[in-house]
């Protein structure tokens, strides 16, 4: 193999790497108000299923506050994501289809992670998504519920309880209605 090829691959590699370090890092590392240190700040509550959700306050994309105490009495189904992710874009439209479905008996929230209002209203219209879309611009809801990869979905009851964490796209609807029917029996 050709030296130039394999120091080539070997940047390639490298880049790779760090990227993913530095995806880590944004969504898991939170500055201390005091002194800008650096933390690690892992959810120490809410991240597993049975423990109760982190709370939040952020805002929609439409200029709306919304806060996860606003959602009790309903199931809510978080759905952390990025306009960069492969993975997201496909899952989106499924996302879609649910709210459709099932937006009347449970909520289905977007947090957009680390991305301007700007980008994130022109992708979402772009998808014609139409549940609201909360922006966590410095990524601290995300680590305030353990979030290291994206999409991540977190299922919570109509209590503030977790019932459910899915790492990774759904394929079909399918899928997401097995983890819907965990927060609303009701449903299917």
């Amino acid at each position: 193999m050709d030296v130039r090829k394999v120091a080539t691959w070997t940047v390639v590699g490298l880049a790779v790497v760090y990227s993913g370090f530095l995806v880590h890092r944004s969504l898991g590392v939170q500055h201390a108000a005091a002194g800008g240190q650096s933390r690690l700040q892992h959810a120490q509550s809410g991240f597993l299923p049975g423990e109760v959700a982190p709370s939040f306050t952020l805002q929609t994309t439409t200029g709306k506050t919304i806060t996860l105490a606003s959602l009790r009495g309903h199931g809510v189904w978080l759905n952390f994501w990025a306009t960069w992710c492969p993975h997201c874009k496909q899952e989106l439209p499924i996302v879609e289809q649910e709210q459709r479905l099932y937006g009347q008996k449970i909520d289905i929230v977007g947090v957009d992670v680390q991305e301007s209002q700007a980008q994130v209203q022109q992708f979402a219209h772009s998808l014609g998504l139409t549940y609201p879309i909360a922006l966590d611009s410095q990524g601290g809801v995300a680590a305030s519920y353990g979030i290291h990869g994206l999409p991540t979905q977190v299922f919570v009851a109509p209590n503030g309880v977790i019932k459910a964490v899915y790492e990774g796209a759904f394929q079909n609807a399918g899928q997401a209605l097995h983890y819907l029917k965990q927060i609303d029996p009701a449903i299917g």
